[in-house]
C-alpha cells in the first residue's frame, strides 16, 4: 500500500498540524488512526496550564487532544520541522501528568504522547521518559512493523477500548437496579392494564372522526370539521408559539398561506391552467400538519366553482406504494387508472363500446391503417380491431391515456394527481417521489399536486429534483392549534351522536354485552377532552408532545380515551355528567406517562425519561439525554449548516457531548431514540441517522425539559431509572406496591419517590459521573446538567407540603431502627399503641412479636412504660411501626 503522506511539503508548524498531524489522526486505518472530527480539540479549547518548576515553569497547552467517550486520551504536540522531539514529548508529559492528576485516583486518562516535527514521529507513554515506537515520515505505511506498532497503540479502536477499561473500572463490580425489577420478573414489569371497555369501543367506532382514513371519512371531515390555519395570529398560546417557532425556513423559500379557509395563494395559481397544466404543485409542511385535510378541503370546499368544474381530481395513497424503483412507476399508473374510474362509478369501463372510446386515438389509426384494407363487417376488420385493443389493455400506460383522454381532455378538464402521505416516507424515499411526480406530469396530461416535508424541501431545493419545481407553485402550510382541531372534531362527534338514535352497546372484559345511550358517549368524550384541555399544564404536554402533527395529537387523545387506568367509578362519573366531570390530576398524569402499562417503561411511553441509562454499559450515563436535549435548546437560536436556524450536526453534538464527558456511541444511540420519539427533528426524517445529518429540538423536546421540574413526572420515570444503590430502588419499588409512608396516589409518595431519586442523582452525579473532559477550558463546553437546581426544586416543593413535611421531622427526630423508652395509651386485641418523647406514636402488633412477648399483650395496660425499636412511619396511620424490647419497671 503506497505512503498517503509522500510528497507532502510542511515546512510551518502549521504545516505539520494541518497536512500531517489532522491528516494522520483521520484517515481510516490501515493508513491512519481512525479518529472522526468530534474526537478531535484543537488549541482552542484547551486549557493552558503550569508546567516545570522554578525557572522553567510557564504556561503551556498541547496542539491536539483526542477525547474519546468523554476522557481526554491522547496528547498531541507538533513542531516545526528540525526542532527537539524529545523535548515536545517532555512538555506534553508534564501536561498529561497535570491532566491526569485532576481525575480520581488511578483514572489516568491521558496515557498516550504523540510528538512529531513532520519528518520524524514519536509516541511515548505519560509515565515513561524513553519513546515507545519511532519512525520516520517515510515509514507511515500499513505494512511498516514500526507504523504497525503505532496503529496498535494509538488507533481508535485501542484507545476506545482503553477509555471503556478506564470507566469500568470506576463502576467496578456494582450492580444496578430499576425499582420495577425488585417487583418480580419480566411479566410484572411488563403487566399492563389493559383498556377500559367503554372507552375502547367509543375509540372504535368514532375513530373515524379522530383519525379518518377513508376518502369518504376524510371528505366528511373537510365538509364538517375543518379548522382553519392562519398565518398571522394577535392571540396565541405560549405552547403554539413554541411550535411555530421550530418552523424551519420554508417560511422563505415557499409562499406560506396566510388564511387555509380562503387560500387565494394558491387560487391566484392554480386558476391559470395553461401555466398549471405538466407542473408540479408542492404543499410544504412538517408530518401530520393537516396537507391532507387540507388538500380534500381545497377540493371538495375552498376552491371556485370555476375550477373545480374544470378539474378531476385523484388521490393515490403513497403509503401502500412499493419503494421500489422498478415497481413504483408501474403501481402509480395501476392506482391512477383504478381511481379514475372510480371517479365514474356509474360507467362500466369493460365494455366494448366504453373500450373503443378510451382506446380511440390508437383504434383511428388502425381503422385507417390496416383495418382499411378489409371491410368493416369482416372477420379481419374484427381481428385487426380486437388485437389492437387486447394490446393497449396490456399496455397500462396507454390506458391511462385513453382514459384521460376520455375523461379530461376531451370534457376539456384538467387532470389534477394528489400523491398523498409522501411525507411520511423517509428523505430519500420522498425524493424518489418527487422523481415520480416529474415523471408523471412529463409522461401524461395532468397536474400533480404533491404533499412534501418542510425540511426535505429546505434540504434539497437548490438540488435536482427539487431544483426544477416552479417556485410560485411551492406553498407552505402552517398546522392549526391542536386544541381547535380537537374540540372541532368533538362538536362533529357531538352533532353525531345527536342524530343517531340506536343504543350504543360495548362488551365488557367478561363478554357481556352492555346497552346505554348514545349521550352517554357525548359526555364521556366531552369529560376526556375537558380534563386535558381545561388543565394548563396537560394541555401543554399534550399539544407539545404533538408539536406540529396533528395526527398524533389525535392519536394521543384515543389512546387517552381507551386508557386501562381510567377505573369504573371514573368512568360512571364521566358518563352521567353531562360532560362537567375532569379526571383527577393525579390519573391524568398517570395515563399521560405510563401509556398501557401499570409501571411506568421508557420505551412503552410517549413521555421518554430522560434520567434513562443503560446496565450494559461500561459505566451507566443517566445525564446524557437532558445533555443532548438542553445543548440543542442552547443552540436552537443560532445557524447551523445551509444557514438554517437550530438546525446542526449530530458530528457537532457528538463532538460536545464527548467534552462534556458522556461516551459517543451511547450519544448517537439516545440521539436516535430521541428522535424516533419526537424529541429531535432530523432532516433525515430518519432515526438512522450519519453524523453529517442535521437535527434540531422540536417542541416534545422542550416539553421533556420543562417536565424535568415537575414531581409526577420525576416520580413516575424514577420507576425505570437505573439506581446503583440497592436501597433507593427498594423505596421507590416499596412506594409503588403500598409498603411506603403514604398513599399509592397520593401527593406525599410522588414527592418521596422524586426526593430518592434525584438525592440519588445528585449522589451519582458526585461520585461517578466524571463530568467534562479535564483537558477543556471552561468556554468550550456550556454546562447543561443543573442536578443542584433539580434538588433545591424538590425539597421546595417538599417543603410546601405539611404531611410529607411532619413525616420527614419525624424519620429525622426518630430513625428507623432507634431503641426509645414510651408509654402505653391504648391496648386493642391487635396490640397496643405508645407514644414517646413529645410527638412520637406508634403501633406494636401482636402479630410481628417474638414468642417470650406475647404473654405480656393479655396483660398489659394503659400508662405501663415499655422499650421498643422504631421502625417505618406511615402517614396512613398517622405513626411509626414498633417492635417491643423489654417491659421497663414502674417508672415511679
Amino acid at each position: 500500500m503506497s505512503n498517503p503522506f509522500k510528497g507532502i511539503d510542511a515546512r510551518t508548524e502549521s504545516d505539520v498540524e494541518q497536512k500531517i498531524v489532522y491528516k494522520l489522526l483521520t484517515l481510516s486505518a490501515p493508513s491512519g488512526l481512525g479518529y472522526n472530527d468530534s474526537d478531535i480539540r484543537t488549541k482552542t479549547d484547551i486549557r493552558k496550564l503550569k508546567i516545570d518548576k522554578g525557572t522553567k515553569e510557564r504556561l503551556y497547552y498541547p496542539d491536539y487532544a483526542v477525547i474519546v467517550d468523554g476522557l481526554p486520551c491522547i496528547i498531541i504536540e507538533a513542531k516545526t520541522p528540525g526542532e527537539n522531539l524529545a523535548e515536545a514529548s517532555r512538555e506534553a508529559r508534564l501536561y498529561a501528568s497535570e491532566i491526569n492528576s485532576s481525575y480520581p485516583r488511578n483514572t489516568n486518562p491521558c496515557e498516550i504522547i504523540i510528538a512529531t516535527d513532520g519528518q520524524s514521529f514519536e509516541l511515548s507513554f505519560w509515565d515513561k521518559n524513553s519513546p515507545e515506537v519511532s519512525f520516520g515520515i517515510d515509514d507511515l505505511d500499513s505494512l511498516n512493523p514500526l507504523f504497525a506498532t503505532f496503529l496498535k497503540l494509538a488507533s481508535k479502536k485501542t484507545i476506545t477500548n482503553r477509555a471503556k477499561e478506564l470507566l469500568s473500572s470506576i463502576r467496578s463490580t456494582a450492580l444496578y437496579f430499576k425499582p420495577t425489577q425488585m417487583l418480580g420478573g419480566k411479566v410484572t414489569v411488563n403487566e399492563t392494564v389493559g383498556e377500559n371497555s367503554f372507552g375502547a369501543n367509543v375509540s372504535i367506532e368514532y375513530k373515524y372522526l379522530f383519525n379518518p382514513e377513508s376518502l369518504a371519512d376524510r371528505a366528511s371531515i373537510a365538509h364538517n370539521a375543518y379548522v382553519t390555519s392562519i398565518r398571522k395570529q394577535s392571540h396565541i398560546a405560549p405552547i403554539d408559539k413554541i411550535i411555530r417557532a421550530a418552523l424551519p425556513n420554508t417560511a422563505i423559500n415557499a409562499r406560506s398561506i396566510s388564511d387555509t379557509r380562503i387560500p387565494k395563494e394558491i387560487f391566484e395559481q392554480i386558476s391559470n391552467f395553461s401555466k398549471i397544466k405538466n407542473e408540479i404543485c408542492l404543499l410544504i409542511g412538517s408530518v401530520g400538519s393537516g396537507k391532507s385535510t387540507f388538500t380534500d378541503y381545497l377540493r371538495l370546499e375552498a376552491l371556485p366553482k370555476s375550477v373545480t368544474d374544470q378539474t378531476l381530481w385523484i388521490n393515490i395513497n403513497l403509503n401502500k406504494s412499493p419503494l421500489s424503483r422498478t415497481l413504483i412507476y408501474e403501481w402509480i399508473i395501476d392506482q391512477c387508472i383504478s381511481s379514475l374510474k372510480s371517479s365514474c362509478p356509474n360507467v362500466d369501463f369493460d365494455t366494448i363500446e366504453m373500450l373503443k372510446k378510451i382506446y380511440s386515438i390508437e383504434l383511428g389509426r388502425v381503422e385507417r391503417g390496416k383495418a382499411a384494407l378489409y371491410p368493416k363487417d369482416s372477420e379481419k376488420y374484427i381481428d385487426a380491431i380486437f388485437a389492437e385493443i387486447d394490446t393497449l389493455q396490456k399496455d397500462q400506460k396507454s390506458t391511462l391515456n385513453g382514459l384521460i383522454n376520455y375523461l379530461c381532455t376531451g370534457s376539456e378538464k384538467l387532470l389534477v394527481i394528489v400523491l398523498d402521505n409522501c411525507d411520511k416516507r423517509s428523505r430519500e424515499d420522498q425524493l424518489l417521489m418527487f422523481e415520480v411526480a416529474s415523471w408523471l406530469k412529463q409522461t401524461f396530461a395532468c397536474m400533480v399536486f404533491l404533499p412534501l416535508r418542510d425540511t426535505t424541501y429546505d434540504q434539497y431545493r437548490e438540488e435536482p429534483p427539487l431544483d426544477t419545481v416552479i417556485k410560485d407553485l411551492v406553498f407552505r402550510i402552517d398546522p392549526p392549534p391542536l386544541e381547535k382541531v380537537i374540540y372541532a372534531r368533538l362538536h362533529y362527534a357531538l352533532r353525531e351522536i345527536k342524530s343517531q338514535h340506536s343504543k350504543f352497546i360495548y362488551y365488557l372484559p367478561n363478554n357481556m354485552k352492555v346497552e346505554c345511550s348514545r349521550e352517554e358517549v357525548a359526555t364521556y368524550l366531552q369529560s376526556m377532552i375537558s380534563s386535558l384541555f381545561q388543565d394548563f399544564f396537560f394541555k401543554r404536554i399534550i399539544t407539545g408532545l404533538a408539536g406540529r402533527n396533528i395526527r398524533k395529537g389525535l392519536e394521543i387523545l384515543l389512546d387517552f380515551c381507551k386508557s386501562g387506568h381510567i377505573g369504573e367509578d371514573e368512568l360512571l362519573k364521566a358518563r352521567q355528567s353531562l360532560g362537567e366531570h375532569k379526571l383527577p390530576n393525579h390519573l391524568v398524569a398517570r395515563i399521560l406517562l405510563k401509556g398501557k402499562r401499570k409501571y411506568y417503561t421508557d420505551s412503552e411511553s410517549h413521555i421518554k425519561n430522560l434520567f434513562y441509562a443503560q446496565d450494559d454499559d461500561s459505566l451507566p450515563d443517566p445525564f446524557i439525554r437532558v445533555a443532548i436535549l438542553n445543548w440543542l435548546k442552547l443552540t436552537s437560536k443560532t445557524y447551523g449548516p445551509n444557514r438554517i436556524m437550530g438546525f446542526h450536526k449530530v458530528g457537532s453534538l457528538v463532538a460536545y457531548l464527548q467534552s462534556a464527558g458522556h461516551a459517543s456511541e451511547r450519544a448517537i444511540e439516545e440521539i436516535s431514540k430521541l428522535t424516533l420519539a419526537g424529541c429531535i427533528l432530523s432532516e433525515a426524517q430518519s432515526h438512522d441517522m450519519t453524523k453529517e445529518d442535521l437535527i434540531a429540538i422540536s417542541p416534545a423536546g422542550l416539553i421533556h425539559i420543562d417536565l424535568i421540574r415537575n414531581i409526577d413526572y420525576l416520580a413516575t420515570i424514577s420507576e425505570d431509572v437505573l439506581f446503583r444503590e440497592n436501597q433507593s430502588a427498594r423505596k421507590i419499588a416499596d412506594n409503588l406496591i403500598g409498603k411506603g409512608p403514604f398513599k399509592i396516589d397520593s401527593r406525599q409518595t410522588a414527592l418521596n419517590s422524586s426526593t430518592v431519586l434525584v438525592n440519588y442523582l445528585k449522589s451519582y452525579h458526585e461520585k461517578f459521573f466524571l463530568g467534562p473532559a479535564k483537558i477543556l477550558n471552561a468556554e468550550a463546553v456550556q454546562e447543561t446538567l443543573h442536578i443542584p437546581e433539580l434538588v433545591d426544586f424538590v425539597n421546595r416543593a417538599s417543603d410546601n407540603d405539611e404531611i410529607y413535611k411532619k413525616q420527614v421531622r419525624f424519620e429525622a427526630e426518630y430513625p428507623e431502627g432507634t431503641e426509645i423508652d414510651g408509654t402505653i395509651v391504648s391496648v386493642q386485641q391487635y396490640g397496643f399503641f405508645v407514644e414517646f418523647g413529645l410527638n412520637g406514636r406508634g403501633l406494636v402488633r401482636k402479630v410481628t412479636q417474638q414468642q417470650g412477648n406475647l404473654q405480656f399483650f393479655n396483660t398489659c395496660e394503659q400508662g405501663e412504660w415499655v422499650r421498643v425499636k422504631v421502625g417505618k412511619y406511615s402517614a396512613q396511620h398517622n405513626g411509626f411501626e414498633l417492635k417491643l424490647l423489654s417491659v421497663q419497671q414502674n417508672q415511679n
